[in-house]
């Protein structure tokens, strides 16, 4: 059995994989450590990444069996390293990511869409029994490209401050106008815009050339006040969803009429952050289930570049599994800790799920640092910020403290046993554990939970959570629950807007002495900073 290092970089959203005798062993981003978020770091390799790899696992990467990458490789990294390794195309290791983690033993389509890797933007597969068939492609080059539409129409929609820079960038804040898509109208002026930049039929996306028509017709919109208030923007950013939308389905029809037999779909590359688009793909009746990797940018191409060294090696992956959890990065003991609340006048307390839960319903704002932090762009419970989901004025001071947008919904995260309770779909419950998609809440629900769920429409992007994953985050909302009947707690990433989620317990308790949170749990204790 093999030590395989699988490595991204060179781009945007470098990170590194290690599995070892066919388990993945750490999954880690960059941006974690850089303190860059990956939209502000075009090009980045994962250096830093794989330094903390190599110290945790006690394997270097010259001593590891195998070194493989994702394409596009990053050539001076990859030489830095100093070993022989092999590479794997980049829409491959986006299908591989996503295929052999959904768990899907039946037939299955593997979709893959993203800017460009390669010289494809587009990759359709057929799966089953482990294997995967290549039955479609595109050159992004000769054809529209949707997620490059959505990239630079996100840098050019704010333009740029003082110093030149963008004030908002591609890989980076697309997520900002697909939340404010619910709170626009219907715009005939922007509808042709979108149809004039990119439509599809028989299976093209087309004309060619959306990066530069892009950016030249965004830039001439915004200079002529299109997008100058709040309610134009969010017009804009309805047209833009709706479009894609629509250009979307309708090519999952085409596909659905070539391959009718098939009733679940796995999805990966960076179109498919779009969680209101995977909402509308999962709500097709003639899908039974779909998958979204939760790494599904290109931060997932490492762990697909690894996946398929194993199966190579008959090593594992031989059909797909599924992920107990994503909690693939580092974890930190409390001797970790006590180095960073040293000399500072903290008060330390046991874990007690029913006294943090009574601090919630009181408005408090409580830091979770626990276990392995999570792999992918979504906090899943490992570096999470929680509040209580049932009050407005709570979920403003959380966007004052984190200086959020307030079209930026907050999640919340929902316990497995009460989801149908909550949402009208019942479809794609493994990929609701990972926050990939959006779901309709009930309308009974709706008024008890303003802080989660869109204001416009309706919708929530959960987490699923269940006892067995993580006990204690399960515990807080069960006690959370029977105190106010409500199984939900309001759940964001642990971060400033704009920095990546924390990594390592030094920066929580920076969080907490510098006021933003009202309480800080780390593993099995709960910190308060006691000011004098």
């Amino acid at each position: 059995m093999s030590s395989i290092y699988g490595v991204f970089g060179g781009s945007h959203d470098p990170s590194v994989c290690l599995i070892v005798d066919g388990k993945i062993k750490f999954c880690v981003e960059e941006e974690r450590f850089t303190r860059i978020k990956t939209g502000d770091n075009h090009p980045e390799v994962p250096r830093l990444a794989l330094r903390r790899v190599e110290k945790e696992s006690n394997i270097s990467v010259k001593e590891a069996d195998y070194l493989v990458f994702a394409d596009h490789v990053s050539i001076p990294f990859a030489n830095s390293l100093e070993r022989t390794y092999t590479s794997y195309p980049h829409h491959l290791c986006h299908a591989a990511s996503t295929y052999y983690t959904s768990g899907f033993q039946e037939k299955c389509l593997v979709l893959t869409m993203d800017a460009g890797g390669n010289n494809d933007s587009i990759n359709l597969y057929t799966a089953e029994n482990g294997e995967l068939t290549k039955v479609y492609s595109d050159v992004y080059a000769a054809n529209g490209n949707l997620a490059m539409m959505w990239g630079y129409a996100t840098r050019s929609i704010k333009g740029t401050d003082g110093n030149g820079l963008f004030i908002w960038n591609l890989c980076k804040d697309e997520g900002k106008l697909m939340g404010m898509a619910p709170d626009g109208e219907y715009d005939e002026k922007f509808e042709k815009l979108f149809n004039n930049l990119i439509q599809y039929k028989d299976w093209k996306f087309f004309p060619n050339n959306t990066l530069g028509k892009t950016r030249y017709i965004v830039e001439m919109i915004r200079r002529l006040g299109w997008v100058d208030s709040d309610k134009k923007l969010a017009n804009f950013s309805f047209a833009l969803q709706n479009h894609t939308e629509k250009l979307i389905l309708e090519f999952l029809e085409d596909i659905h009429e070539k391959y009718p037999e098939y009733s679940k779909i796995c999805l990966a590359g960076g179109i498919f952050a779009n969680v209101k688009l995977n909402q509308k793909i999962n709500q097709l009746d003639w899908l039974d289930e779909i998958y979204v990797v939760p790494a599904m940018s290109d931060s997932g191409l490492s762990l697909g570049a690894a996946i398929l060294k194993t199966r190579e090696l008959g090593e594992g992956f031989s059909v797909p599994e599924k992920f107990n959890d994503v909690y693939l990065g580092f974890e930190y003991t409390f001797e970790n800790l006590k180095k960073c609340i040293q000399g500072k006048p903290i008060h330390i307390e046991e874990f007690d799920a029913k006294k943090l839960a009574e601090d919630i319903d009181k408005g408090e704002i409580i830091g979770w640092f626990n276990g392995r932090m999570e792999f992918g762009p979504r906090a899943l419970g490992a570096r999470s910020i929680l509040c209580k989901p049932n009050d407005l004025s709570v979920k403003n001071k959380l966007n004052n403290i984190l200086k959020r947008y307030d079209t930026m919904p907050f999640a919340p995260v929902v316990m497995e046993e009460y989801f149908d309770d909550l949402f009208t779909e019942t479809k794609s419950k493994y990929s609701g554990r990972f926050m990939t998609l959006c779901y309709d809440t009930k309308p009974e629900w709706i008024e008890k939970l303003p802080s989660v769920i869109q204001k416009s429409d309706g919708t929530a992007r959960p987490q699923v959570v269940n006892k067995m994953t993580n006990k204690n985050y399960w515990e807080v909302i069960n006690q959370f629950r029977e105190l106010t009947g409500i199984p939900v707690l309001l759940n964001t990433s642990f971060n400033i807007h704009n920095e990546p989620i924390i990594e390592e317990p030094c920066r929580a308790v920076k969080h907490l002495t510098d006021g933003l949170l009202d309480k800080l749990v780390f593993e099995n204790y709960v910190l308060q900073y006691k000011k004098f």
